[in-house]
């Protein structure tokens, strides 16, 4: 999983990275004459010191501490007709961030209650990576059948979405966050749906958003074929990407969210 998002996240912020070159190569000579001006400087200075607003929603959120009751190793079920509903706790629980970025600024990841939390901050002024933070995390089960068989994946999920980015002349800052579905066979990548809750890119701007309570995601469907002799692995995960580049100014990204990952299904 984290092979395959760094891969797409590489090639998107060397995309990215050219449309900033373009950008800042015609702001360069504004952002000199600015940096001259001693009321810019002041401006500037001013701007600097006025704090950015955050959101802390996970300032104080914890894991359940009851890691015990239940098993830490994956479970195989056979999946033969009808419908499997799968809940609180899953099978397994995982979390990871691109290493190519920073790490998120916090993450909490909770199989009693199928939460997942993750805050991913970029610049300086907030805390943050110095350039990138792309963080995952999530729940999956492991399944198995004794015969050929067609299936498709979903998952309820609830989010609380968050975001602040904001960049001065020549600088840009970007936010985006979700769910996700994935699937393995034999942990090689197979299909995946993706419900994105928000993405913002601002220039010589400041944004801030928040979806002020939970929310129910998209409906997203997975479609695979299982056969004998195979493990599968379904997971259901959140995400958060938070990416910016210097500016005139500091420039900052903030991508936030909390997910209730309620419970996953397999149909026949």
């Amino acid at each position: 999983m984290i092979e395959r998002s760094s891969a797409e996240t590489a090639r998107r912020r060397a995309d990215a990275a050219e449309r900033t070159a373009i950008s800042q190569a015609l702001f360069a000579p504004l952002i000199r004459l600015a940096q001259q001006d001693p009321d810019m400087a002041d401006m500037l200075r001013k701007a600097d010191e006025t704090p950015v607003p955050l959101d802390e929603d996970l300032a104080h959120l914890q894991r359940t501490d009851s890691r015990g009751t239940h098993s830490e190793t994956t479970a195989t079920l056979d999946v033969r007709a009808g419908t499997e509903i799968f809940g609180i706790p899953y099978h397994f629980e995982w979390a990871w961030h691109d290493p190519a970025g920073g790490r998120p600024f916090k993450i909490v990841v909770d199989r009693d209650n199928g939460r997942v939390a993750i805050d991913g901050r970029a610049g300086p002024k907030i805390g943050g990576a110095e350039d990138f933070v792309s963080a995952r995390a999530g729940f999956g089960v492991t399944l198995q059948t004794d015969h050929v068989i067609a299936v498709m994946g979903r998952a309820y999920r609830t989010t609380d979405d968050h975001y602040t980015v904001g960049a001065g002349f020549g600088g840009d800052a970007t936010a985006e966050g979700g769910t996700d579905l994935t699937v393995f066979e034999n942990g090689n990548f197979i299909a995946s749906a993706v419900d994105k809750r928000w993405r913002k890119r601002v220039s010589n701007e400041v944004d801030v958003y928040s979806s002020d309570g939970f929310g129910p995601g998209a409906v997203i469907d997975v479609f695979w074929t299982m056969r004998p002799g195979n493990t599968y692995t379904f997971n259901v995960g959140a995400w958060v990407y938070a990416d910016r580049n210097d500016g005139l100014g500091n420039t900052w990204s903030q991508s936030d969210i909390i997910a209730n990952l309620i419970f996953m299904s397999v149909f026949r």
